[in-house]
């Protein structure tokens, strides 16, 4: 018997920039407000029941509004802050992204590991290299690949990982054995996993958990001709020891889509260094402009996230529920 729907007001302020759902079922009765200007916003504030906002500042002290969406993985920590404040809201993030970034993770990877970039930039001037010694790609079948995190992100990489013919661990809160081929590992085995690990792959969010997670000593952990990808947020691996472990040899290469700095608004995105140290000058780092989601199918899927979430709620279901005290 399918669930009754209760009616929703709902306040949609964030990207993209024109979120309406056309053919994305909406639940019954489901009255939707589209306004990305935060001033008219503030008209509907005490009419709403859910906010799709990931910023949303003052319209979270609407007398009626119970859930806020975040429409994007990850959760502001300025919003975690301010819903600590209000235990009366429930919180829930989007996670239409997890095989979009899966891919860039993936790609990043291989391109790390073939050395595409210094090796393209050659090309470009005529220079093949020394066709007697040429530059050696890292072979990656029955290497093991471990992630950190293994949720929604981490379960569409795993698949894709194995079929390269590498063994998966992934590192989980509540590790309980094994999942669909994967070892799962908790925090005490994590310094074993490092050492073991031919491609760390990094997804995890920012949290107080994870910030400065993976440190000097455990990079220093880890094998020479090992590889590092991060698809997370930039802060769980410590930016001067990963600089330096590249630097130096420690570690053969990285893809890093997640960064310590960004840019302070549109008219800086043109010209904002992503780090303190200058990874850019490195030869065995893929740098990317955590673009990871960035594809032809992007916004679609978020909005049709977006919309199974309003349905949940509707409908009493716990869907994508973000646990405000932990962060994720």
């Amino acid at each position: 018997m399918p669930r009754m729907s209760r009616s929703l007001r709902v306040l949609w302020r964030a990207a993209p920039p024109d979120p309406r759902p056309t053919d994305v079922e909406l639940p019954p009765g489901c009255e939707l407000v589209v306004e990305r200007d935060e001033a008219r916003a503030l008209a509907h504030r005490d009419a709403v029941d859910v906010l799709v906002d990931g910023r949303p500042g003052p319209l979270l002290d609407g007398r009626r509004l119970a859930h806020v969406i975040v429409p994007w993985a990850g959760f502001p920590p300025g919003l975690r802050e301010a819903l600590l404040e209000r235990p009366h809201l429930k919180a829930y993030n989007a996670h239409y992204n997890a095989s979009f970034v899966a891919q860039h993770a993936l790609a990043l990877l291989l391109a790390a590991a073939q050395r595409l970039v210094p090796l393209d930039a050659a090309l470009r001037r005529g220079d093949w290299g020394d066709r007697a010694r040429p530059e050696r790609s890292r072979h990656l079948a029955g290497g093991e690949a471990l992630l950190l995190g293994f949720g929604a992100i981490g379960r569409h990489l795993a698949p894709m990982l194995r079929g390269l013919g590498m063994r998966v661990s992934a590192l989980r809160r509540r590790p309980d054995g094994e999942e669909d081929g994967v070892r799962i590992i908790g925090r005490s085995e994590l310094p074993e996993a490092l050492a073991r690990a031919d491609a760390l792959l990094v997804s995890l969010p920012a949290t107080p958990a994870t910030v400065g997670l993976i440190d000097r000593e455990a990079l220093a952990r880890m094998r020479p001709d090992a590889l590092v990808v991060n698809v997370g947020r930039g802060t769980v691996i410590d930016e001067d020891a990963l600089f330096d472990a590249l630097a130096s040899g420690r570690l053969a290469g990285a893809g890093l889509d997640v960064w310590w700095r960004y840019p302070d608004g549109p008219e800086a995105q043109a010209a904002t260094p992503p780090a303190t140290r200058p990874f850019w000058e490195l030869p065995n780092v893929v740098l990317s402009p955590h673009r990871g989601d960035a594809t032809d199918a992007s916004e679609r899927a978020r909005v049709a996230d977006v919309c199974a979430t309003l349905r949940a709620i509707a409908e009493g279901r716990e869907r994508s529920r973000v646990d405000v005290a932990e962060g994720y």
